[in-house]
């Protein structure tokens, strides 16, 4: 069996995958257990916002691919496209220092930057690689959007502290735009599938219960319903688990 890196290891743990303690919620409650009220608090609260940065890592990585001054810019060929790649890129760079900042102001230690391969999402079930270009960038997009969005719902009633619970709000309030405004360039550019929704999206339609970044069917989008619906840590795991390389 392949020992996870360290920074690997980290996500399992924050996920609640660790072993040797008693994990609820991705928080360790033998650690915990002898603490005070506030302490625990304040670990649970961290925990939840490392969980955080290690999603916003994931998409900022992935946008800053197709920015400016990424490997994958010269895919891009419309120029709302571009745009869209070097803003949202911003601003999850921004999402990134900002957690990082609100952890250590907190006292607590910001989780590395994780190793990770998209290659499960640019390549097709034969191993053959996607063709990279506008629609396929607004493809993924929509599809990471809507995860990080649903992520930060299943954490928000477990924030115990109110200012990293208006951090935490504030952050999906641009993630939800993002969301939305890449949905609508699709619309625009004509290249928003027909009517295909499925609870699990991006899964496919008779594979819902599939929660796998390499089964990702960028045909498939959530149903208005269940974009709003909250996703745990362990779901969110399996999906993004394959693009952080052991």
């Amino acid at each position: 069996m392949t020992t996870p890196t360290p920074n690997r290891r980290s996500f399992l743990k924050i996920a609640g995958a660790g072993a040797g303690a008693v994990m609820l919620g991705g928080i360790n409650m033998t650690a915990l257990a002898e603490t005070s009220v506030a302490t625990k608090s304040k670990a649970q609260d961290l925990e939840i916002l490392n969980y955080a940065l290690l999603l916003e890592y994931l998409e900022e990585d992935f946008y800053l691919k197709f920015a400016a001054s990424g490997a994958l810019r010269t895919k891009l060929t419309d120029a709302r496209v571009k745009q869209y790649a070097d803003q949202i890129a911003a601003h999850e760079s921004a999402h990134v220092s900002f957690l990082q900042k609100t952890i250590t102001d907190a006292g607590g230690k910001a989780i590395p930057k994780p190793k990770i391969d998209f290659t499960p999402l640019l390549t097709n079930p034969d191993k053959s690689p996607k063709t990279i270009d506008d629609k396929l960038f607004l493809a993924l997009a929509a599809s990471f959007e809507p995860i990080g969005v649903r992520a930060y719902l299943g954490q928000a009633d477990k924030i115990l502290t109110a200012g990293y619970l208006t951090a935490a709000a504030s952050v999906l309030a641009v993630e939800a735009n993002h969301a939305s405004g890449i949905q609508e360039l699709r619309r625009q550019l004509g290249y928003t599938p027909a009517n295909l929704q499925t609870d699990m999206a991006p899964q496919p339609k008779g594979g819902d219960n599939v929660v796998d970044a390499s089964m990702f069917n960028l045909d498939y989008s959530p149903t208005p319903t269940d974009f709003w619906k909250p996703l745990d840590m362990a779901t969110v795991t399996k999906i993004v688990g394959p693009l952080l390389p052991a």
